[in-house]
């Protein structure tokens, strides 16, 4: 048997080799892996860079470009948190290396983005909102309502804060979404109100340049002057009719001292040109020159101020004797404003015109199927006319062709008919579908187009067609048990009858057989019986003092007659017969009406007698809520 050369080696040994083998393995990769990490650590420090550079730009961009508070907190937060994850890219284990480069590179793509996009060098589509136009010019506010479609509305109104021709308000909330927003009202200044109330200390003592200085920066626009011999220093205010509360327009005299005497007879004339109206009768007030005052157009000098002066200056004026000269200065009144055609221009250039010239405009609408949508119809002045600084124009453009809207009600319709000068008539007529007061048809259907001119006729219903019965001669209890079941309303009144007998009816206010509304109201004549001897008859038997003459025949004519409505009832009822003396109304109060409006001093029945030609010797009778 032959013998085996192989040695046996011992466990501890075999256990050795195999660390050594593991040793060199691990050694290999990390050879291998070295120069990939040092690629990726140099790759991170390099984008971790750039990611601080683009964030630093991108905070300092929103710092000058962005719209607000808000933008640069957010802006602050993301710098912070750049930093922070900087900080920890670099420091993390190798494991994370690659994620960490994908979020810098997002960080950093992000960041230079935002900058792009800042300075408008990318452009993306944005969702239309309301701009903040506070404190914006007048045209460029009306250009952004005309870019985005938006109705505008101008009120006027006075501000020392806000500059003339500037929006002070607006009715829309800075980015409120457009599609919500159907009209803007924007208020415009007139720069400072003439008749504001203001405190005016007690300005005696106060040198004559700091009187000036105070008139001036409190817009006080009613100062007269006066200058009078005084032992108080020359040009120091003695007298002063008002302080306190005072409006700005309300005249205010303001005495001044000249001295114990003037101790001169001549004065050496100044250059008056270009100075304010105030300025310049305070120095010829202050002077004692005797002056006249005329008014001008200019175009090189301003509103108010001097223009010329017919004595020039370093002339002498004689100012006390019988030879005393008379100063005529001319005030300008502005520019000689020639209205242009106003038809041949746009919004726009309206618009630009009117401001650059100093005036005041206001806007209105109208349809017009001649004229397209957005061009004038026409204007408050013609062509050729002068006009002076502040006056305003009022301009109407057209809404192009008028079709027919949908309504929800008369009154609405009423509303905007009015609003555009749109003729319509009311037409009546009785509808068992169709409650009373409400709309049954209009002559134009929704859509329709309107002519310049055109009538719209819209038929109201009268509700349904009833007849009132004759309830002559019946008792008061059957007369109205008779109305209520032919669905009528009914109403007494009382007076004396030597021909029907007591509690009895003696007339109705609508006739029998008269068609009229659902829920209509007949006043009822009761029969109070004989009147007593000495009685003036209690209603129209004219007997009483011993004139037994039959009255006469009471005179009828036909009149127009329209409800007159208040705030209850009674307002209604009160005003109503004071303005139609000449007609018998009664009221039935109600709490409210057949068609459910509870409004207070609505006449329930108006269609029957609101607008009508009544004779007046009929009886109202009117359905209002109480």
């Amino acid at each position: 048997m032959a013998k085996s050369n192989k040695k046996n080696v011992p466990l501890k040994d075999v256990n050795t080799r195999e660390e050594i083998r593991k040793k060199k393995d691990e050694d290999f990769v990390k050879k291998i892996e070295k120069p990939s990490n040092k690629r990726n650590s140099c790759l991170i420090n390099i984008l971790s860079i750039a990611t601080m550079i683009s964030c630093l730009g991108y905070f300092g961009s929103t710092i000058f470009k962005g719209e607000g508070l808000k933008d640069i907190v957010f802006a602050l937060l993301l710098l912070l948190f750049t930093v922070f994850f900087i900080s920890s890219s670099i420091t993390n284990s190798s494991k994370k290396k690659g994620s960490n480069i994908l979020a810098l590179v997002v960080l950093f793509i992000y960041q230079v983005f935002g900058i792009l996009v800042m300075f408008n060098i990318i452009s993306l589509p944005t969702l239309k909102v309301m701009e903040n136009l506070v404190d914006k010019s007048l045209s460029s506010a009306i250009k952004w309502t005309t870019d985005n479609d938006v109705t505008l509305e101008q009120v006027y109104e006075y501000s020392d804060v806000v500059s003339e021709y500037h929006v002070i308000y607006q009715s829309v909330k800075p980015g409120t979404k457009l599609k919500n927003v159907k009209k803007l009202v924007l208020s415009i200044s007139e720069g400072p109100n003439p008749d504001k109330e203001i405190v005016i200390p007690s300005m005696i003592g106060w040198e004559s340049e700091d009187v000036l200085k105070y008139i001036e920066e409190n817009h006080l626009s009613n100062v007269v002057f006066e200058f009078v011999q005084s032992s108080s220093k020359e040009n120091t205010l003695i007298e002063q009719s008002k302080s306190g509360n005072v409006k700005r327009s309300d005249e205010i005299k303001f005495t001044f001292s000249y001295g114990e005497e003037r101790g001169y007879t001549e004065v050496k004339m100044s250059d008056l040109t270009n100075k304010s109206k105030t300025e310049a009768i305070f120095y010829l007030k202050q002077h004692g020159i005797k002056y006249e005052i005329e008014y001008e157009f200019s175009d090189k000098i301003s509103r108010n101020k001097v223009i010329s002066q017919n004595v020039k200056p370093g002339e002498m004026v004689t100012i006390t004797g019988d030879n005393v000269t008379t100063v005529k200065i001319v005030i300008s009144k502005g520019p000689k404003i020639i209205i242009p055609d106003f038809k041949k221009m746009s919004v726009d250039e309206v618009t630009e015109w009117i401001i650059k010239n100093k005036l005041k405009v206001e806007f209105k609408d109208s349809y017009d199927e001649a004229i397209k949508e957005n061009a004038v119809i026409s204007a408050s002045h013609s062509k050729g006319d002068a006009v002076e600084e502040g006056t305003i124009i009022t301009i109407t453009l057209s809404k192009g062709k008028l079709t027919m809207p949908s309504f929800n009600n008369l009154n609405e319709f009423r509303e905007w008919a009015d609003k555009y000068n749109i003729k319509y008539e009311e037409q009546h007529e009785f509808s068992d579908d169709v409650a009373a007061g409400d709309v049954i048809r209009y002559s134009y259907k929704k859509g329709e187009t309107i002519k310049n001119g055109d009538t719209i006729i819209a038929t109201i219903s009268d509700g349904k067609k009833m007849s009132v019965p004759n309830v002559k001669g019946l008792s008061k209890n059957d007369a109205a048990n008779k109305l209520k079941s032919a669905g009528l309303n009914y109403s007494f009144v009382y007076k004396y009858s030597s021909s029907v007998e007591k509690g009895k009816v003696i007339s109705q206010s609508i006739s029998a057989g008269s068609e009229v509304s659902n829920g209509t109201t007949v006043t009822l004549t009761i029969s109070n019986g004989k009147a007593p001897s000495n009685s003036n008859g209690g209603g129209n038997n004219n007997n009483g003092g011993g004139n037994n003459n039959q009255p006469s025949t009471p005179t009828c004519e036909n009149r127009e007659f329209y409800i007159l409505t208040g705030n209850t009832g009674a307002q209604t009822l009160s005003a109503t017969k004071a303005a139609y003396p000449m007609f018998t109304i009664v009221a039935n109060y109600v709490d409210s009406c057949s068609n459910g409006d509870s409004v207070s001093g609505t006449v329930c029945n108006a269609g029957s007698y609101d607008g009508r030609t009544l004779s007046t010797c009929n009886t109202i009778s009117l359905t209002i809520v109480k």
